[in-house]
C-alpha cells in the first residue's frame, strides 16, 4: 500500500508540474466536417462482426415483450424542485483559475459515457433518478407512471416533445421505456430468447450490466393510434425525431447505419442524451456514439476541437488526466467516457 501511494504521489507531482509548465496557452484546432474520419472505429466499437443485413420494420421493442414493469434502485428522488443541467462529475461556471480534480468513479459519470457490448455500466447504488411523471408536460405521454430518467434529462425531453407537439399538433407520443435495473433487463432478454432465440435476441437486448437503460441516460419511444400502443417506427410524422433530436441533447443511438459499429440491430425508438454541443457533431457526421468518443480522443487540451453551435463556441478535448485546468471565466462540462479517460467541454 506504501509503494501505491508513493508512486501515486510520484504521478500527481508530475501532472501538476506539466499543468504548470504549459500555462493557458491552447492552440485551437477548428472542426471541419471534411476532415471527419471514416466510420469504423475500432477501438470503440463493439466486439460484434457481423453481415450486413436489411431489417425492414421491427414488429415489436424490446420493453413490450416484456410488458410495462421497471425496477427502481433504493435511493430515488421521486420530487425535485429544481432540476439540474447536467450530472457530470466536474461541471460549473469557473471564477478562479483551479484544477479539478476527478476521481476513478468519476470515468463512469457524465452524458457521454459509452456502454455497450464492451464496455459495462455499473449502477450506482446512490443514482439520482427521478419520475419522469412528477415533472413533465402534456405534450407526450407515458406507458406507465413510473418510468425514471437522470433529473437533468427532463427539461431537454420536455423541450423536445413540446417542439413536436407544437410543429406537428401530434401528441401521441410516449415513452415506454426509461430506466431499468439488472433484473429487469435480465428478464427481458429471457423474454427475447424464449421468442427469437439467444444468437438473434442478443443483438436486440444487451446482457445486464451493458444496457444504456442502466444510465438514466436513455429512453425508447412509442405512440398510440386507435387506443393502442405502436411500435415506433421513426417514419412519416415521427420522423422529426430523427431529424431534430439533436437540437436538444439527444442523439438516435442505434441507427441503420452504424449496425456494423454498435453490434446492435437498428432501433427507431431508442434515444440517448448526449448533450449539445455533442448531439450536434454526431448528428452531422452520420456517427454513432461509438465514432465519436474515438474522434474526440484524438484532440487535447494544448489542440482541442473548437466547434460552434446556436452562437456558442466550444473547446472539446479527451484526457486520460486525473486533475484537469479549466482556465478563468470558463464554463465547463467534464465527463468520463467509461472507458479510458475524460471528455472535457468548456465554452465562454
Amino acid at each position: 500500500m506504501g509503494r501505491r501511494n508513493a508512486l501515486l504521489i510520484t504521478i500527481v507531482s508530475i501532472a501538476v508540474l506539466v499543468l504548470a509548465l504549459r500555462g493557458v496557452a491552447s492552440v485551437f484546432v477548428h472542426f471541419d466536417p471534411a476532415l471527419a474520419p471514416h466510420k469504423g472505429n475500432t477501438k470503440y466499437s463493439s466486439i460484434y462482426n457481423h453481415k450486413d443485413r436489411s431489417l425492414g420494420e421491427p414488429v415489436f421493442n424490446d420493453e413490450h415483450i416484456a410488458g410495462g414493469i421497471v425496477d427502481t434502485p433504493g435511493d430515488i428522488v421521486i420530487d425535485s424542485s429544481e432540476l439540474p443541467l447536467s450530472s457530470a462529475p466536474g461541471s460549473g461556471f469557473n471564477t478562479s483559475d483551479n484544477v479539478v480534480r476527478m476521481t476513478i468513479s468519476d470515468l463512469s459519470h457524465g452524458n457521454l459515457i459509452l456502454v455497450n457490448h464492451d464496455y459495462r455500466f455499473d449502477i450506482p447504488v446512490d443514482q439520482d433518478l427521478v419520475r419522469i411523471y412528477d415533472h413533465k408536460t402534456p405534450s407526450f405521454r407515458l406507458d406507465v407512471n413510473t418510468h425514471l430518467l437522470a433529473p437533468h434529462v427532463i427539461m431537454p425531453l420536455n423541450d423536445m416533445m413540446d417542439s413536436f407537439y407544437a410543429q406537428t399538433g401530434h401528441n401521441t407520443v410516449a415513452v415506454i421505456s426509461a430506466f431499468r435495473g439488472l433484473s429487469r433487463q435480465q428478464y427481458v432478454l429471457n423474454e427475447h430468447i424464449a421468442i427469437m432465440g439467444s444468437a438473434e435476441a442478443h443483438r436486440w437486448v444487451a446482457l445486464p450490466g451493458h444496457s444504456e437503460h442502466h444510465t438514466g441516460l436513455a429512453f425508447d419511444l412509442g405512440f398510440y393510434s386507435g387506443g393502442r400502443l405502436r411500435t415506433f417506427t421513426g417514419t412519416g410524422v415521427y420522423a422529426w425525431f430523427r431529424d431534430n433530436s439533436y437540437n436538444y441533447g439527444f442523439i438516435l443511438r442505434f441507427p441503420e447505419s452504424g449496425v456494423n459499429i454498435t453490434g446492435t440491430y437498428y432501433e427507431p425508438w431508442h434515444y440517448r442524451y448526449v448533450g449539445l454541443p455533442h448531439s450536434y457533431l454526431i448528428f452531422q457526421n452520420d456517427w454513432v456514439l461509438e465514432d465519436y468518443i474515438g474522434y474526440i480522443a484524438e484532440y487535447s487540451q494544448d489542440e482541442p476541437l473548437v466547434t460552434e453551435y446556436n452562437g456558442v463556441v466550444y473547446e472539446i478535448f479527451f484526457t486520460s488526466d486525473f486533475e484537469i485546468f479549466i482556465p478563468l471565466n470558463c464554463e465547463f462540462d467534464i465527463s468520463g467516457n467509461n472507458t479510458d479517460g475524460f471528455i472535457v467541454t468548456m465554452w465562454r
